[in-house]
C-alpha cells in the first residue's frame, strides 16, 4: 500500500513539474489570483488541452475569473494558462 502511494505522490510531482504523463501535464497559471498555481488538466487527442479554464473560490473570492491556454516555449508543459480577466457578474 505504501508503494501506491509513493508512486502516485511521484506522479503528480511529474505533473507539476509540467511533464506529460498518460496524456495529462500540470500546467501553470500566469497572472489574475491564481497566479503561480498549477492546474492538472487531460489532454485532448491531439495533445492540447482545454482552451479556456475558469476559476473561482478560495482567496479570489466568489467571482469566476477566466484563463487562456496560451502556447508557451517558457513552460516545460508548452503551455501556460494566462489571465484574461474576470467574467462579468450574473444579471440578477
Amino acid at each position: 500500500m505504501e508503494d501506491e502511494g509513493f508512486e502516485h505522490l511521484a506522479l503528480i510531482r511529474r505533473w507539476v513539474a509540467g511533464e506529460t504523463v498518460n496524456n495529462t501535464v500540470g500546467i501553470k497559471f500566469i497572472g489574475g489570483p491564481f497566479a503561480g498555481r498549477t492546474k492538472i488538466v487531460l489532454l485532448d487527442e491531439d495533445g492540447l488541452p482545454p482552451a479556456v479554464i475558469r476559476a473561482s473560490g478560495g482567496s479570489a473570492g466568489p467571482s469566476r475569473h477566466a484563463y487562456e491556454a496560451v502556447r508557451s516555449t517558457d513552460a516545460r508543459a508548452g503551455w501556460i494558462y494566462a489571465y484574461t480577466g474576470p467574467e462579468p457578474a450574473a444579471e440578477s
